[in-house]
């Protein structure tokens, strides 16, 4: 019989697994088997001369964040000006982890980067469901709802679009379990990967540092203050290499972005049922967001203090004034930047057995994963 270690390890397979079958059906039947197709890339940006060879399949309109990372990837350290390529390159060099990843993987050779990108993806949705598998089963229940990692809208973002959400969203769950079990060096080398994951890493290691200091362990609040060392260095790199260009990603005015949205939903130009069908989905996600904001405030008024809490309130904050342009737009964009959020809500609620932690991301997961329908609807008119 299985030790319940290995079935969490097969839990983490599986997800690997599942990712790679839907990854590997969409690109033999809707991209002609070009597997770059996955990194997004769009007509609106001219792509460097450099990566010719790699015949890269190119999709009408401005393309998505995959592009960026993939360009990262081949020129991690600004040596061979693929920076100018890029939409926003000091905002997107920040995010460097899974991008370098790919890189130290692929040995530097350019003909090996988009396969190591992709693996690298997979090792990271692997390390979230088995993080995850092994949550579940030291709470009680079975080991394979870690397959539900898949349906967190950061991983499914990133294995249809290699945005690097999915890094962070794992490393939110080996957070709760490390924050649980006291793993100070393990705990260390978590919050430093997620701020070089992505620059809202930094609320995890916030969150944490300010509960330290609730509870007056000032010298451990000093050392994990520390673990941003690392992406500050890295982003003096940056700042020292590339022209900053001003992105404005707050507003002072709290729910700003997600009032707009409300009064202001996308336009979709299918078939008016689909589209109705569609404007549902939209509002219903954007109530998760509510929902879990409501629920961080509900929290904070009842003064619950623990590192899990305290990081809740600081994404919390994240979803108020988010004001970024195109943050709201879509939900690839809100349900990846604050899938911490939902993570962290979720993962409380099943440790109190309260159950209606779980809304927000169930609200919002329909409308996510809707975004693969067009693939979907491919795949089987190719088969059938």
């Amino acid at each position: 019989m299985l030790s319940n270690h290995w079935r969490c390890v097969l839990t983490g397979l599986g997800c690997v697994a599942i990712a790679f079958v839907w990854q590997f059906l969409t690109v033999h039947f809707n991209y002609d088997g070009r597997w770059n197709a996955l990194f997004s890339t769009g007509q609106n940006f001219p792509q460097p001369p450099a990566l010719s060879s790699e015949r890269l399949f190119v999709f009408p309109g401005p393309g998505y964040d995959g592009e960026m990372y993939h360009y990262i990837a081949h020129d991690p350290f600004l040596r061979r000006g693929f920076s100018k390529y890029m939409d926003a390159p000091a905002l997107r060099y920040r995010r460097i982890l899974i991008p370098f990843g790919a890189y130290v993987l692929a040995l530097g050779r350019d003909e090996w980067v988009d396969g190591a990108y992709i693996g690298i993806i997979l090792l990271a949705i692997f390390c979230g469901g088995y993080w995850l598998s092994l949550y579940f089963s030291r709470a009680g229940f079975g080991a394979a709802l870690g397959l539900a990692f898949l349906l967190i809208p950061a991983t499914l973002t990133s294995i249809d679009r290699m945005t690097v959400d999915v890094g962070l969203a794992a490393l939110c769950i080996a957070f709760v379990l490390l924050v649980a079990h006291q793993s100070r060096g393990r705990l260390y080398a978590v919050l430093a990967a997620a701020m070089l994951v992505r620059e809202t890493g930094l609320l995890l290691i916030v969150g944490y540092v300010l509960w330290l200091l609730w509870t007056r362990h000032f010298r451990s609040a000093l050392f994990f203050s520390t673990a941003a060392i690392p992406a500050l260095a890295w982003y003096a790199f940056i700042e020292f290499n590339l022209k900053p260009r001003q992105v404005s990603a707050f507003s002072l005015i709290p729910f700003r972005g997600l009032a707009e949205q409300f009064a202001n939903p996308y336009h979709y130009a299918f078939p008016s049922w689909i589209a109705a069908f569609a404007t549902v989905l939209d509002y219903a996600a954007l109530a998760g967001v509510v929902l879990a904001i409501a629920f961080a405030i509900r929290m904070a008024w009842e003064r619950l203090a623990g590192p899990i809490e305290f990081s809740v309130y600081c994404f919390a904050v994240l979803a108020v004034f988010l004001y970024a342009p195109g943050a709201w737009r879509e939900v690839y964009a809100f349900g990846r930047t604050l899938s911490p959020l939902l993570v962290l809500l979720a993962l409380y609620g099943v440790s109190k057995r309260q159950w209606i932690g779980l809304l927000p991301l169930l609200l919002i997961v329909p409308r996510t994963a809707i975004q693969l329908a067009p693939q979907a609807i491919g795949i089987f008119r190719k088969i059938f």
